[in-house]
C-alpha cells in the first residue's frame, strides 16, 4: 500500500486499563480514503502475534486483513508468526446499532471514521493522515480521540466560531436549518452554561446512513457532531423543520454536557447526560422560536408515555436505566420535573444546575448522578421516578404533575395505537422471553427488529400492510381490524414489502392503549 507525502500526525496514549500508565510499546497508522472505504497501514515498533484493539464496543465485521498470515478474530489481529505490520480495508458499517458509535460512515465523497477504534491496547498510537490533493481533516489534530473526517476541502463551511460539513447529496431544505439551528444553540447554550468549548464546534450532516432508523447522532471528544440520515429526506415540509432543528440543539448540548467534562455515570447511567440534552433543546428551541409551546408539550408528552410504557410498574432496585429509548423518555422526565419545581420556587432553572455541576466537573475530574442529585429539586425527582416500589409510581407522579400546574388527558395518540399493535403481536409470536418486540419507523415504513426467534415475523421484515392497512397513514382503522382478530383468535395478516402475506398468532385480546396528553403546562420558555 503506496502512501504520499502529504501527512497530518495526530497523537494519543490508547491505554487499555485505567490510568495514565507508560504505553507498553509505540505504533504508528496511517489512513488514507478510497472508494470503498479507508485503507489503513499498522507498523509496530516490536514484533508480535497478537495485537488486541483498545476499543472493544466498535462493529469490525466488515474490516479486512489484506496481509497473508494474518486474521482479525473479534477485537484481535492475530498470526501464527511474529509480524511488525500489517495493512487493512475498513468499510462502512452496515447498519446503525442502538447508542454504539459507528466505525466508519460516508459522508459524500468523504468519511467520518471513529478514532478510538483504530487505538491499540497498551500501545501509544500514532494517527497519519494522508490527505489526496482537495482533501481536508478535521479536527487538524487529536483525531483518534474521537470522530475525525477526511474528504474534500470545498464541503466545509467556516460559521461564526464553528465548522460545517455537508456531504453530496444533502438537500438544502435539510442542511439550511441545521446550520441555523447549531448557531441558535451555541449562542443560547453558551450564555446559559457561561464554560468556554476545549475545541473547534464542527457539524457533519450526511444523507449516506446505511439505517435502519431514518436519523442517527452523536459526539465524540473531537467535538465533531456527527449526523446521519436514511432515506428520503430530500425536501422537510414545515413540521419536519423543527424536528431538525430540535435534533441540532440535542446534539449541541452535548459538546458541553457529554465531551467537555468527564462522565463518571456514562455507561451506568445515561438518562442523566442524554435526557438533559433533550430537555435542554426543548427550553432551547422552545425559548428561541424553533418550536413553539405546544410543540415543546407535544415532545415532553411523548417522552412522559415513553417512560411510563419502559418503567410502569417495575422496581428498579439501584438497576437503573442504561438502554433503548428509555434512556431518553425518562430522562427528560426527570429534567422536566427538576426545573419546574425550581421555577415554582422562583430561584433558578435546570439550565443553572447544569451549569454548576458542569463547571464544578470541570475543576474536580467530571460529573455524574451524585451532583444532580445534590439539588434537593432534582434529588426529589430522580427519587419520584427511579427510587422506591413500582406499584403507586404513576400515581405520585401524576400527583405532582397536577401540583406543579400540568393538566393531563387519556389521549392516545396515532403512534400509541401503532406500538399497541406492533408490541402485543411481536410478544406473542417471538420465543425468546419477549425479545423483538422491537422495530423502527422509517419515512419508507414500518421495519421489524424481530431476529430469528419470532416465527413467521422472524427477519426483521418490512411491513406494507397490516390487515390490509397501511400502519404508518391508516393506524386506527388497522388497531380495530387487529382488535377485532385477535378477539376470535384469529391470526393477523401482514403484507410484507418484499411480497406475499404472512399470518401472525395472536391468541389474546389487544387492549386500547392508555396514553398521556399534556392538555396544559407551565411556560417552557426562558426568555420572556
Amino acid at each position: 500500500m503506496a502512501f504520499g507525502r502529504i501527512l497530518l500526525c495526530l497523537m494519543i496514549m490508547a491505554i487499555g486499563g485505567a490510568g495514565p500508565a507508560a504505553a507498553a510499546s509505540e505504533a504508528e497508522v496511517r489512513i488514507r480514503t478510497g472508494q470503498d472505504g479507508l485503507h489503513v497501514r499498522y507498523r509496530l515498533a516490536e514484533p508480535t502475534s497478537r495485537l488486541v484493539f483498545a476499543n472493544d464496543h466498535t462493529i469490525r465485521t466488515l474490516w479486512t486483513v489484506e496481509t497473508p498470515g494474518l486474521r482479525l478474530e473479534e477485537d484481535a489481529i492475530v498470526s501464527e508468526q511474529p509480524f511488525s505490520e500489517f495493512d487493512l480495508v475498513i468499510a462502512p458499517d452496515a447498519a446503525e446499532l442502538d447508542r454504539i458509535y459507528m466505525g466508519l460512515v460516508r459522508v459524500g465523497d468523504g468519511w467520518i471514521a471513529h478514532g478510538p477504534a483504530l487505538a491499540l491496547e497498551g500501545i501509544e498510537t500514532v494517527l497519519a493522515v494522508e490527505l489526496a490533493p482537495g482533501e481536508a481533516v478535521l479536527p487538524e489534530k487529536g483525531g483518534i480521540e474521537g470522530a475525525v473526517y477526511v474528504g474534500p476541502a470545498d464541503v466545509i463551511l467556516s460559521e461564526k466560531g464553528a465548522l460545517v460539513v455537508t456531504g453530496a447529496g444533502v438537500a438544502e431544505a435539510l442542511s439550511a436549518p441545521m446550520r441555523e439551528a447549531f448557531v441558535e444553540a451555541r449562542v443560547f447554550y453558551g450564555a446559559r452554561l457561561d464554560l468556554t468549548l476545549p475545541y473547534t464546534p464542527t457539524l457533519v450532516i450526511t444523507a449516506d446512513s446505511p439505517g435502519p432508523s431514518g436519523f442517527r447522532g452523536d459526539v465524540s471528544d473531537t467535538g465533531l457532531i456527527s449526523t446521519r440520515f436514511h432515506g428520503d429526506w430530500s425536501g422537510p415540509q414545515d413540521d419536519t423543520r423543527p424536528f431538525v432543528k430540535s435534533f441540532v440543539w440535542h446534539e449541541s448540548f452535548h459538546l458541553w454536557n457529554g465531551h467537555g467534562v468527564a462522565l463518571t455515570d456514562g455507561d451506568s447511567a445515561p438518562w442523566l447526560h442524554e435526557g438533559g440534552a433533550e430537555y435542554a433543546a426543548v427550553l432551547g428551541a422552545v425559548s428561541t422560536g424553533d418550536m413553539t409551546e405546544e410543540q415543546g408539550r407535544a415532545s415532553l408528552t411523548t417522552r412522559l408515555n415513553g417512560c411510563r410504557s419502559f418503567l410502569g410498574s417495575k422496581t428498579l432496585n439501584g438497576r437503573g436505566i442504561r438502554n433503548g429509548s428509555a434512556v431518553y423518555d425518562c430522562g427528560v422526565l426527570i429534567q422536566w420535573l427538576t426545573d419546574m419545581e425550581l421555577r415554582k420556587a422562583g430561584k433558578q432553572t435546570v439550565m443553572d444546575v447544569w451549569r454548576e455541576i458542569l463547571t464544578t466537573g470541570r475543576r474536580s475530574g467530571g460529573y455524574g448522578v451524585a451532583e444532580f442529585r445534590a439539588w434537593p429539586e432534582a434529588n426529589a425527582a430522580v427519587s419520584l421516578v427511579m427510587d422506591g416500589a413500582g406499584e403507586g409510581r404513576w400515581g405520585g407522579i401524576e400527583a405532582r404533575l397536577a401540583a406543579l400546574g400540568v393538566v393531563l388527558e387519556n389521549r392516545p395518540s396515532d403512534d400509541d395505537y401503532r406500538q399497541a399493535v406492533l408490541w402485543h403481536l411481536n410478544s406473542q409470536n417471538c420465543s425468546n422471553d419477549g425479545a423483538g418486540k422491537g422495530y423502527y419507523t422509517t419515512r419508507e415504513g414500518i421495519k421489524l427488529d424481530t431476529g430469528d426467534t419470532c416465527g413467521v415475523l422472524s427477519g426483521d421484515p418490512e411491513i406494507a400492510t397490516i390487515e390490509g392497512f397501511d400502519p404508518l397513514a391508516e393506524v386506527k382503522p388497522m388497531f380495530d381490524a387487529v382488535t377485532a382478530r385477535c378477539a376470535t383468535g384469529e391470526p393477523v395478516r401482514y403484507g410484507l414489502r418484499s411480497g406475499g402475506v404472512v399470518e401472525a398468532l395472536c391468541a389474546a385480546p389487544l387492549k386500547t392503549p392508555e396514553a398521556y396528553f399534556i392538555a396544559g403546562a407551565p411556560v417552557l420558555s426562558l426568555l420572556p
